[in-house]
């Protein structure tokens, strides 16, 4: 019997993400990128047949609709599986130049603190409940202001467990992107709240959420235009959390974010530089 060639997200599903420990959203990004590319190629592509030149011009073509750093991560991905499979012996490694993709930087923009309280206002009116057990506003509240407290990434607040939570709110953990120990702490006001809600509604995870990440993002999207603050995305909570600390400390933006000190990744992807106009005040918590 001669067994069928080994395809590209076969090797993501059935070899990859069992050997590495990724997170299920970074799961979620490689699938959704070998999606798109064996789209482009008509169907399944065998590792056998992966070539240089195809990945070239799928990403040129994927420039057309997508944006450069969209384009470039998923190029990092394609590229990357490529290599593991070359790595196990399922293929050849790639030997020739693949396309390169220029994003063009920005600087990155974030919600101020006087937003952020907006949009904990608006969350505390908004109907039904949540799965937990627990009101959407009670929920969503909680979710913001974890959010500017700790400046944790998506999937480390949603994963994040009471019993990670000490009574003064410190919280010690393992970034699941980077592996590296993260540690911050919980303002008082937000671990008040918090400690009422798990008085409510017992449960192991501090914020569980059950659906999708697309989901997630559109319920949130709609607290944004209830609260009438410009149009972003919950990273602009992480940025405004980084930022917020910067302010009161030079410094302090990347440690609240989980980089290593003196990491240029914070000022050029997560600090504002229209909001850090001062120094020398504490990181306000939104009470």
């Amino acid at each position: 019997m001669i067994a069928t060639p080994l395809t590209l997200s076969e090797f993501l599903n059935r070899i990859y993400a069992i050997q590495r420990p990724l997170a299920v959203e970074t799961l979620r990004q490689y699938q959704v990128s070998v999606a798109l590319f064996e789209r482009w190629s008509g169907g399944p592509v065998p590792l056998a047949d992966l070539d240089e030149l195809a990945v070239s011009e799928w990403l040129r073509d994927l420039a057309l609709t997508r944006s450069p750093a969209t384009c470039r991560s998923k190029r990092t991905q394609i590229v990357a599986l490529w290599r593991a499979a070359a790595d196990d012996g399922l293929c050849d490694p790639p030997r020739r130049r693949i396309r390169s993709v220029r994003v063009p930087w920005t600087p990155p923009v974030a919600w101020t603190y006087d937003e952020v309280r907006l949009l904990v206002a608006a969350a505390e009116t908004i109907p039904r409940w949540h799965s937990c057990g627990l009101r959407r506003a009670a929920w969503w509240s909680l979710a913001i202001r974890v959010a500017w407290d700790t400046a944790l990434r998506w999937g480390d607040m949603i994963a994040l467990r009471v019993d990670q939570i000490g009574m003064d709110g410190t919280i010690a953990i393992a970034q699941s992107k980077t592996g590296r120990q993260w540690i911050g702490r919980l303002s008082p006001s937000t671990l008040s709240f918090a400690r009422e809600t798990i008085t409510h509604r017992p449960r192991g995870v501090l914020l569980p959420w059950r659906g999708s990440h697309e989901t997630f993002a559109a319920q949130f999207a709609a607290i944004v235009r209830r609260a009438g603050v410009r149009a972003g995305t919950w990273k602009w909570l992480r940025r405004g959390s980084a930022t917020d600390a910067e302010l009161a400390e030079p410094g302090a933006g990347a440690r609240q974010l989980g980089h290593r000190p003196g990491s240029r990744i914070a000022e050029l992807s997560y600090l504002d530089p229209l909001i850090l106009g001062r120094v020398g005040r504490r990181p306000r918590e939104i009470g």
